[in-house]
């Protein structure tokens, strides 16, 4: 294959699997040659709400004629609701009665960049834990706590960085309280999480390691910051996964559903306390798109599907067949290991590699692969039927394929 004149993300650029696709339609992909493909994977975990969801869409076209550009100091009323609206549904009351404050961004990594930079200029303190198998983003400083494969070839700021072991390798705590003694719990800013991991293979934290961390946390005021790009606006059953677990992180970082996909766009919530810190010093932070227009109509878009009863029953419903669903896969292969899922985010476990890509492309499944895992994070707005039929497919792959 002669290599595309742009790149491919995450390959190399000669024989890279790719897909040609013409157009989507709800949750399927169309391709070139007519081909429908279930989304199985959301895309990249950001299409939420499938690939034509009108309370997105009309909002982002209504905002285009009116306002589509806005200087990055300006004030105006969508900006003002919105933002109101977000604080409403991440619902982290703070001490002092007030609910924290946004910073808008146009990706998950420069979410994760931001918040990295606060928490440090907010601290003092320039160390930054992270655990091990954990992904941040692809720009410098999120990736310097990144700690999977893809900050390999780079070289980046991880001098900063002390890892920690996985939660289900110290779920007391007791090896990360080591860590913060020999590091000296006066030199770090902050401990920057995935609250449920996504690629690296649905980690769900037990409560008594999260237990522990808030500990740690408050014994030597070390910033909690939850990642919540993959996880958050409704992925794993609640708004945020941090909801699981009643935590009250510092801060929170926000990208992928947050528009749907719809529109490039992220954000960083800080609370009460850090955000008062800005009131008088200056926040040395800013984008030249932040808090763009057509992010902000997406997000409305967003915010107003999770506050409607009828489409979160729907979400719930299907939630439901997911998790009967991956049992019963389970139970039809041995070489299903086992899953782990919270909402419409799931890995599943093989005694050995899954069939390649392709593989379950030809199958009409669009998916996520890692190492002996698969990942699978469904649209909410498919149907049961429909999630049914997918897993039919599935399992004929595994079927076909591994037995």
């Amino acid at each position: 294959m002669v290599p595309e004149e742009y790149f491919l993300t995450w390959n190399q650029q000669v024989g890279a699997v790719t897909m040609a696709v013409a157009g989507a339609e709800g949750d399927e992909f169309v391709l070139e040659n007519g081909k429908r493909v279930y989304d199985f994977t959301s895309t990249s975990f950001q299409t939420s709400f499938g690939h034509t969801c009108e309370p997105i869409r009309s909002r982002i076209h209504q905002q285009l004629d009116a306002m589509p550009i806005a200087s990055p100091k300006a004030i105006f009323g969508l900006k003002q609701q919105v933002s109101s609206d977000l604080l409403d549904v991440l619902d982290l009351p703070q001490v002092e009665g007030g609910r924290g404050k946004i910073f808008y961004t146009v990706s998950g990594s420069e979410a994760v960049e931001n918040a990295l930079k606060i928490a440090r200029h907010f601290t003092g303190r320039q160390i930054v834990l992270a655990r091990k198998a954990s992904y941040h983003g692809a720009s410098l400083g999120a990736m310097s706590v990144s700690g999977d494969w893809r900050s390999d070839p780079h070289v980046n700021f991880s001098a900063g960085t002390v890892r920690i072991p996985e939660p289900h390798d110290d779920p007391l705590g007791l090896a990360t309280a080591d860590i913060i003694r020999e590091t000296g719990g006066e030199k770090i800013a902050a401990i920057i999480v995935e609250t449920i991991s996504g690629v690296n293979g649905v980690a769900i934290p037990p409560l008594s390691w999260w237990e522990a961390i808030g500990k740690l946390c408050r014994e030597h005021r070390i910033l909690l910051i939850c990642d919540e790009v993959l996880s958050g606006f409704g992925r794993t059953g609640p708004a945020f996964a941090f909801q699981h677990f009643d935590l009250h992180p510092d801060l929170v970082c926000m990208s992928k559903g947050i528009t749907g996909g719809y529109v490039p766009f992220g954000a960083v919530w800080v609370s009460d306390r850090i955000g008062e810190q800005y009131n008088d010093d200056v926040l040395a932070c800013g984008l030249t798109n932040y808090g763009h227009p057509l992010g902000l109509a997406a997000l409305a878009g967003v915010l107003s599907l999770l506050r409607d009863p009828e489409f979160c029953v729907k979400k719930q419903t299907l939630e439901t067949r997911f998790c009967g669903l991956l049992g019963e896969l389970v139970e039809q292969h041995q070489c299903v290991k086992g899953f782990r899922n919270r909402g419409l985010l799931a890995a599943i476990d093989f005694d050995r590699s899954p069939p390649a890509w392709q593989a379950f492309l030809d199958a009409g499944l669009y998916v996520v692969l890692r190492d002996h895992m698969l990942i699978l994070a469904p649209p909410f707005i498919s149907t049961s039927a429909r999630l049914a039929e997918a897993f039919q497919a599935l399992s004929k792959v595994v079927k076909d394929s591994l037995e």
